[in-house]
This record gives C-alpha cells, sequence and structure tokens, in this order.
C-alpha cells in the first residue's frame, strides 16, 4: 500500500527535479557545466524550495480539481454509485436551466456588490488615517484591524447570533435604550442579508488596510510635493496622484474580495441556514448542500467548476478594467 506521504516526497523530487532536468537538456557537455554552476545561481534555491508548495498543491489542490472535473462528466451519487456512466455536460445542461441555482447566483452576486466596494474605500479610508500616525501607533492600529481576519469564522459566527440575538441579544438591548421595538434579525428575510453584510464591512478589511498601507508608504514624497507646489488640494491630489499610482494594490483587493465573496458560505451554514426564504443561500452552500445531503456529487462537482469559471472571468475583467502599468 503506497501511503499519501510517499506521494507527496515523490511530487516533491518531481517538481524539484523536473525544471532543472527541463533547463539543461540531454546534451553531456551542459550536464557537465551544470554540476559546477547550477547550485550556486538564485533560481536553483528557488526551485528546491518552491517544489514543496508545488507538490502541496499538485496532491491537495489540481489533483482534486481534475477529480470534480471528471465526475462533473458523470452521474456519480453515493446513492447509487454501481451505476456511475459518462453523461457529458448534461449536469452543465440541468444546471443552467435551474431557477433556484440561478437564485443562489443572485444571491451571491447581491451579496458581493454590496459588500466589495465598501469594503475597498473603508480599507483605504482607514489605511490612509493609519498612515498619518506615528510609527508605533501604526503597527498597533494594523494589528487591531487585522485581527478580525484572524479570528476562527466559527467563533465570529457565534459573537455576531449573540449580538443580533432576537431575544435578549445587545443589538436588541441597544433598541430598546433609544426607544425602539426589537427585531428578529436572522428570522425576518428583509434584516437577513442586510445583518451578513454589515458583519463583513466590519470584520472583512484587515488585508486590504495592509496591503494598502505598504503600497500608500512605497509611494515617493516628492510627487505630494509636486502637487502641493501646484496648488492642488487634497481631493485633488488624491484623485490625480494616490489613486492611480496604487491602482494595482486596487486590483489585487479587488480580485481577493471577489474570490472570498463568491466563496461566502460560514453564515449561511452557521447563522441563517440559508433562510430565512432563502435570502441567504449562497452559492458555496448551495452545493453544500447538494453534496452532503443529496450525495449528488456529480452536480455538486459541476456547480464547483462553473463556480471557478466564473469567479476567473469575472476577476480578469476586474483585472483588465483596473490594470496599469505603474505600481507602488
Amino acid at each position: 500500500m503506497v501511503y499519501p506521504l510517499w506521494y507527496l516526497v515523490g511530487l516533491v523530487l518531481l517538481w524539484a527535479t523536473l525544471p532543472l532536468a527541463a533547463s539543461v537538456g540531454i546534451d553531456v557537455a551542459r550536464m557537465r557545466k551544470w554540476k559546477s554552476t547550477v547550485r550556486h545561481h538564485q533560481w536553483f534555491w528557488a526551485y528546491l524550495f518552491l517544489s514543496v508548495s508545488l507538490a502541496w498543491g499538485t496532491l491537495f489542490l489540481f489533483y482534486p480539481l481534475l477529480q470534480a472535473a471528471g465526475q462533473s462528466l458523470t452521474n456519480f451519487s453515493l446513492s447509487d454509485a454501481t451505476a456511475t456512466r459518462f453523461v457529458g455536460l448534461a449536469n452543465c445542461r440541468d444546471l443552467i436551466t435551474d431557477r433556484f441555482w440561478w437564485q443562489a447566483v443572485l444571491t451571491t452576486l447581491i451579496f458581493v456588490a454590496a459588500t466589495l466596494p465598501v469594503n475597498i474605500l473603508v480599507s483605504l479610508f482607514l489605511a490612509l488615517q493609519i498612515l498619518s500616525l506615528p510609527a508605533p501607533l501604526q503597527t498597533f492600529f494594523k494589528g487591531a484591524l487585522f485581527l478580525p481576519g484572524v479570528i476562527s469564522p466559527v467563533v465570529g459566527a457565534a459573537m455576531f447570533k449573540w449580538i443580533f440575538h432576537s431575544g435578549d441579544g445587545f443589538a436588541n438591548a441597544l433598541l430598546r435604550q433609544l426607544g425602539l421595538p426589537p427585531q428578529n434579525w436572522f428570522g425576518d428575510p428583509a434584516l437577513a442579508m442586510p445583518v451578513l453584510i454589515v458583519m463583513t464591512w466590519l470584520g472583512a478589511n484587515g488585508v486590504g488596510i495592509i496591503v494598502y498601507a505598504a503600497a500608500l508608504g512605497n509611494i515617493p514624497i516628492t510627487f505630494y510635493e509636486v502637487a502641493q507646489l501646484d496648488g492642488a488640494s487634497t481631493w485633488k491630489t488624491f484623485a490625480n496622484v494616490t489613486w492611480p499610482l496604487i491602482k494595482p494594490t486596487t486590483i489585487f483587493v479587488t480580485v481577493v474580495g471577489l474570490i472570498g465573496g463568491f466563496q461566502v458560505f460560514a453564515p449561511a451554514l452557521l447563522i441563517t441556514g440559508g433562510g430565512p426564504l432563502h435570502t441567504t443561500w449562497f452559492v458555496n452552500y448551495h452545493i453544500y448542500r447538494e453534496f452532503y445531503y443529496r450525495n449528488d456529487f456529480a452536480m455538486a462537482s459541476a456547480m464547483a467548476i462553473v463556480l471557478m469559471i466564473l469567479i476567473m472571468l469575472i476577476s480578469l475583467i476586474s483585472y483588465r478594467w483596473l490594470s496599469t502599468d505603474v505600481e507602488y
């Protein structure tokens, strides 16, 4: 029996030697030269250390991805695994005509559209405020604002369930103090999605703040001095100097935010259960239900592949729209 560890070791060795073998070829003279010089090249050590990550990705990312792509072309299900057969694109065809799938896609798109722009603006605003502080305070606030992103989704969900508890939660206690009636936050179809959106605004800005702060700190101060000499206002300086120069950072934050938004799952699983009335039934939660509750692995795999393609297309459009040759 071959254990997974030996697969991993073999892949590490493969990734460590394959690029070297390809670069050297079969020329014996080059092989002799390689023996005496290649060890001193930086790319040799780069490939050597990257081989572990590449092997790990091959075993736990690329191989499962190929497995999912293959399963999406079958009717594989644990309900009747012996009757598995090749069905081609039948699952994708059924998915296109599934109105509930498109409802989940629309719900996810609404969530992304409501959270991503605000998260970008909040991250940029907070990064600008942090850079105006002394260095020790900058370090403190970067760590403090990044901390919510480190907290486990389970812990975060438990905290927000307590805050927005329909009975004696903190939000309802505050409403009572203001003389307003308490709300059934996660049980009201009109409130469940807005509450999840506000939760994301409050806790999903750490990476953006760190990246924006690094980009803003690398912009040469001479640009701002020239703008000041020209009499540019604060807004014009931001619009004509700061914003264009941090566009690559905005691309990164946008793409990462898009991927995270389309993969939203924990709130639906741990807080709302996709409800009420499917108002928080996101795509990833739909795939999870199809996989674990209906045991339809083939359809779940097809959904995952379609979601991956959708994320790639939207990320590519965002990159093309925001791309620039200047980077800080």
